[in-house]
């Protein structure tokens, strides 16, 4: 199959499939405060606004009130840096690396049932291909 005639079919895929590419985009995507509370329980290293801002793509306004809901939620405290008061080091707080491994099994949860429904050797050729498509920069 020619280039053109695999980009034009693309094309009519993105167009005819609009609203199921969506869902698909919604299932591999971490945003929000979900996103950011998974992110957070991995981290190894202190972790400040900037870093979240940086790795999201979010704006500084929008981690802002991310940060705000969680710690309002109990899920994170803030450490303000005595040097600079507009920096804080963010730390999950135990109800937050709780919800966060919750957060976690669900999603494991709903990867499961997706390579399910896809069976095992298309799973593998998915998973493949996502690799290479986050690859290409």
């Amino acid at each position: 199959m020619k280039t053109e005639k695999i980009a034009e079919e693309l094309n009519q895929i993105q167009i005819e499939q609009a609203r199921q590419l969506s869902q698909l985009a919604n299932m591999f995507s971490l945003n929000g405060e979900t996103g950011v509370m998974l992110w957070l329980n991995q981290q190894q290293s202190d972790i400040f606004a900037i870093d979240i801002i940086e790795h999201f793509g979010l704006t500084a306004g929008r981690v802002a009130n991310i940060v705000k809901k969680l710690e309002q939620k109990g899920y994170i405290t803030r450490e303000h840096n005595i040097e600079d008061l507009r920096k804080s080091h963010i730390t999950l707080t135990r109800s937050g690396i709780d919800y966060a491994n919750e957060q976690y099994s669900l999603m494991n949860e709903n990867h499961m049932s997706f390579i399910k429904s896809l069976g095992e050797e298309d799973a593998h050729a998915a998973l493949r291909i996502i690799k290479l498509l986050l690859s290409q920069k």
